[in-house]
């Protein structure tokens, strides 16, 4: 069994070949992608990992069906690439997706139009099963019949429809064990992790890097990790890292937008994933994602001038989303009391204020800053993979690299997987909670009920098994009650029964 053991006394003294800045996506697949080199890096994570803007997306793998209608080839590529990846080495987590977008012969939007552009689809990505068990293979996608697309989403809004394309993409059940299982891969070949590490001081001599000096937020102990390699892939903090250890560099993160996927406590109105406008064809289209059979819609973006920190979204915004979301499914009648929860976060904007097309990274040194520091400033999670190996390809050039396969498969998996309304009662659930805490770093409530299972994204569900869960911790009193205070600040939630 891999632990993931926080032990900052002994990692400072032990040498690494890089330090990561950042918990989240981009963090832990530098951390997997530098142990396939053979490397050993150490993650330090301000708060605790998968936390912020990694874990509020919309718990899908695009495989770029967008970008060929934009025709953006490489995107598109890069895309089916990476979506296969997750299908491949991911199964117990990732699932063929079925999407429809129902067709109202208006602009793109049309049935003898989206008919070639998914044949496209199907040769431009026709090597998406290789390497994917059958159980996972994406079928080809088609155009279908007014009565067909009506017989799999009844609510569809049926004046002027003539069909529907309908195509497969990936989707992730449990991101948050997911993003554990990278961690584990990366722990079981000698990566180290720290949560709530801050770091605030690059170390250096004759302008180079030696590592950093960071503090403990639980201990309020300042120690100093050595390492020749310093990668600052820390999301929306991106920016004021890289100030704090060498100097601003606005590309790293110029303009901010807030981004936002809404879940409601109602039954996703079909087993397709739909993608819908509220002009029928005209205007952004909006994803609903049936989570869990639950209707998960995503994206609302504005842009914002505010700190990193303010992802909190305007409620004349949420009424607007849900306004736009009732014109999109007549009859589902949405209200503020329907929502569950709102997964919000900052990603980087381009200068009309819509979001980033690409990656930013900086070597510092190129800029008149410290050689071995490196910043990256990614968007999508799809392709977070990607863009962690391309960035180990220009740090460390020479490096060989092992095979996926032999580095997933030699790693131990246990999949954890909750419905949405199940409440762990189960002596062997029990057990597995305890299991998770006692291995993954888990340092305060919130970290088991946000970051390490999915019992938060039913907030009334992770209330209600608190008296399960507070055995599990070994807590005062006193301590218990602030972190229950902590996890109902973070699930936004007003009342509390202890």
């Amino acid at each position: 069994m891999t632990e993931l053991k926080r032990d900052p006394d002994n990692y400072s003294q032990a040498s690494y070949d890089l330090i990561i800045i950042g918990g989240g996506i981009y963090g832990a697949m530098l951390a997997y992608e530098a142990v396939r080199r053979n490397l050993k890096p150490l993650l330090l994570e301000q708060n605790d990992f998968n936390n912020a803007t990694s874990l509020n997306h919309l718990r899908t793998v695009h495989g770029g069906l967008r970008y060929l209608q934009n025709g953006h080839l490489p995107r598109f590529f890069q895309s089916v690439k990476e979506r296969k990846w997750f299908l491949q080495y991911f199964p117990q987590y990732v699932e063929p997706m079925p999407c429809m977008l129902p067709l109202y012969g208006k602009g793109l939007q049309r049935n003898t139009i989206m008919r070639p552009a998914l044949w496209l689809n199907d040769i431009l990505s026709i090597s998406r099963n290789l390497g994917v068990s059958k159980a996972k293979h994406l079928p080809g996608g088609k155009v279908i019949s007014r009565s067909r697309t009506r017989e799999l989403f009844p609510a569809v809004d049926s004046d002027g429809l003539t069909g529907a394309a309908v195509w497969y993409d990936a989707a992730v059940q449990e991101f948050q064990r997911l993003f554990m299982d990278l961690l584990k891969i990366a722990a079981s070949r000698g990566a180290h992790f720290l949560n709530y590490m801050t770091v605030n001081e690059l170390v250096t001599q004759d302008n180079s890097v030696t590592g950093v000096r960071a503090l403990d937020e639980e201990s309020g102990k300042h120690h100093q990790f050595n390492a020749p390699v310093v990668i600052n892939a820390a999301g929306p903090w991106c920016r004021n890292v890289a100030q704090s250890l060498d100097r601003d560099h606005v590309p790293l993160f110029k303009n901010r937008l807030l981004v936002w996927n809404v879940l409601f406590n109602r039954k996703a109105p079909s087993a397709y994933a739909l993608g819908l406008a509220p002009g029928k064809g005209k205007g952004a289209v909006h994803f609903f994602h049936p989570w869990k059979n639950r209707l998960l819609v995503g994206t609302g973006e504005m842009p914002v001038q505010k700190s990193e920190t303010e992802t909190q979204v305007p409620q004349w915004e949420i009424q607007r989303f849900i306004a736009d979301v009732n014109k999109m499914v007549p009859g589902l009648n949405l209200e503020e009391k329907d929502i569950q929860r709102i997964y919000s976060g900052i990603l980087p904007a381009d200068e009309r204020g819509g979001m980033s097309k690409k990656p930013t990274s900086l070597r510092h040194r190129e800029k008149g800053g410290p050689n071995g520091l490196f910043s990256i400033s990614g968007v999508k999670f799809t392709t977070s993979r990607l863009v962690a190996d391309d960035t180990l390809n220009d740090v460390f050039p020479k490096a060989t690299k092992m095979s996926h396969q032999e580095l997933i498969n030699g790693a131990p998996h246990k999949p954890v997987s909750f419905a949405y309304d199940e409440e762990p009662t189960a002596p062997s659930q029990q057990a597995l909670l305890k299991e998770i805490i006692d291995t993954e770093q888990v340092v305060r409530l919130s970290d088991l009920v946000l970051r390490r299972t999915s019992l938060g994204d039913h907030p009334q569900r992770a209330l209600a098994v608190l008296p399960l869960l507070k055995p599990l911790f070994n807590r005062t009193p006193e301590k218990w009650a602030a972190e229950v205070d902590q996890l109902k600040e973070q699930l936004q939630v007003k009342t509390i029964e202890n």
